[in-house]
């Protein structure tokens, strides 16, 4: 059976580095619906118009057509699927992701395009609905309630699709990979606890290794991305993935997104010995009393002590911040501020606090009657925050700018990667990268040539200390 799986973001997102590429949860239907023999075609419509992309599909003539819903992007796609019924009448038009998850019955009700909704994990039920459909069976309802994967491993991985892709670009698309499924904390911002009933999977070191050299060897993929909600949540996990990678001599580069309260020293040397250049940590606020609203469940002792333990062994630390709760005031900000100039952070994301399905605060939100599902057909909005006070805005706008201004002071220097080889180890490559990064930005460019020689002199099959020579031609 011809199938299209497909994303699209809104039109002015299209430039937007995270929000126009495709989820990694569609490529793994992808993988999943390749493996039981169906011709898959993977597309990515961010960056085509809708008369080029309505073309496109006419021409695969594809059975059923599959889309990622967010909240973000449920505007375009929405209208996009009600096209789609005009131009390919009969193709099976099925809906799944966070938005279309909490929201099934509202989208159904009021998108008559829209043939079936897949709530949460998807792999099993899609491929059960393409097994149906091929056998002229029809699902008793258009809800179809999600099926839990035990065993990740199981699964093909995202990143071995081999079907057609349109819109895609590998190097770009499959850097993104996910290793675990769920969080068991119970953060009131995030939908998380809800989609995934706050158990975590986890996929074995072997298997995110193995993806890594395929990805690797395939497409030349050197820098990846681990988007887990916690990639750190299991610490035997995490030092036997280092030291397959470490041992494999596979020379690549990556970040991760950790809790303050689930990274030790431990950890950091070991991701870092096996080319971990960044982590991003979800600190939110610099207010005890604001982190307690959040239900965030950590002490600002525990954001200084990831801090200072990430800035010890020398990777690069970035932190995620918040404005705009219920109840906040301008002493919690001025803390938070506090907060950056004690943790000094390489660099960081400000969101406003919002409102979005399956969050305990849109909850709370729709018991208040501050909103409800209707208000997502009717506003146009990416997403509705908590509160649109012109004091909240302000208070996003001064936690950039104190982020900026502490660049300069949380910049690593000579003394500092000195101490990182003492704690890291004399061996550990990143901290020549590292250290030669921060000579060519102040160009320095004799001091650089050096520590990238060192990394081509002792690591001959490292590709980053050539690359990095090239930058100085």
């Amino acid at each position: 059976m011809k199938v299209l799986l497909a994303y699209l973001c809104r039109y002015q997102d299209r430039h937007d580095y995270f929000l126009s590429r495709m989820p990694v949860g569609l490529v793994s239907i992808a993988a999943c619906a390749e493996k039981e023999g169906h011709e898959v075609t993977l597309a990515n419509f961010s960056s085509s118009g809708r008369r080029k992309t309505l073309r496109q599909i006419a021409a695969i003539q594809p059975g059923v057509i599959g889309f990622s819903l967010f909240t973000h992007n449920r505007i375009d796609t929405l209208k996009l699927v009600q096209e789609i019924r005009k131009a390919v009448p009969g193709a099976v038009i099925v809906l799944g992701g966070p938005h279309a998850t909490f929201l099934a019955e509202e989208i159904i009700r009021r998108c008559p395009a829209v043939n079936y909704i897949i709530q949460g994990e998807g792999e099993g039920p899609f491929a059960k609905l393409l097994k149906n459909i091929a056998a002229g069976k029809k699902p008793v309802g258009k809800i179809i309630s999600a099926e839990i994967v035990d065993n990740l491993d199981d699964l093909p991985a995202p990143g071995q699709f081999s079907g057609k892709l349109i819109g895609v670009k590998p190097a770009d698309q499959f850097h993104f990979i996910i290793t675990s499924r769920g969080c068991p904390c119970s953060c009131v911002f995030c939908s998380s606890p809800a989609f995934w009933q706050r158990m975590v999977r986890y996929r074995s070191p072997g298997s995110i290794f193995h993806e890594i050299q395929y990805l690797y060897k395939k497409y030349g993929i050197q820098y990846f991305s681990i988007r887990d909600d916690n990639f750190t949540m299991n610490k035997k996990r995490v030092l036997e993935f280092c030291r397959q990678l470490r041992e494999s001599g596979l020379y690549i580069m990556w970040n991760c997104q950790a809790r303050v309260d689930a990274i030790d020293e431990e950890m950091l040397i070991a991701m870092k010995q096996a080319g971990l250049e960044h982590i991003q940590y979800g600190v939110e606020s610099g207010s005890a009393k604001i982190l307690k609203r959040y239900d965030k469940h950590i002490a600002l002792e525990d954001i200084q002590r990831a801090a200072a333990l990430t800035r010890r062994v020398g990777v690069y630390l970035s932190i995620y911040l918040m404005a705009g709760m219920e109840g906040e005031t301008r002493d919690d900000i001025d803390r938070t501020k506090e907060l950056i100039t004690k943790i000094l952070p390489t660099d960081g994301i400000v969101s406003p606090v919002a409102l979005y399905p399956g969050t305990l605060l849109y909850e709370q939100a729709k018991k208040k009657k501050m909103c409800s599902d209707a208000v997502w057909f009717s506003k146009k909005d990416a997403g509705i925050f908590l509160r649109t006070d012109e004091q909240a805005k302000k208070w996003m706008a001064d936690l950039l700018l104190e982020l900026e201004r502490i660049q300069k002071k949380s910049a690593y220097r000579e003394a500092d990667f000195a101490r990182h080889r003492e704690v890291a180890g004399a061996g550990c490559w990143i901290t020549d990268i590292l250290e030669g990064d921060y000579y060519f930005n102040r160009k320095q460019h004799r001091n650089a040539e050096k520590c990238y020689r060192r990394v081509i002199t002792e690591y001959p099959q490292n590709p980053w200390g050539h690359l990095r020579m090239d930058t100085l031609k």
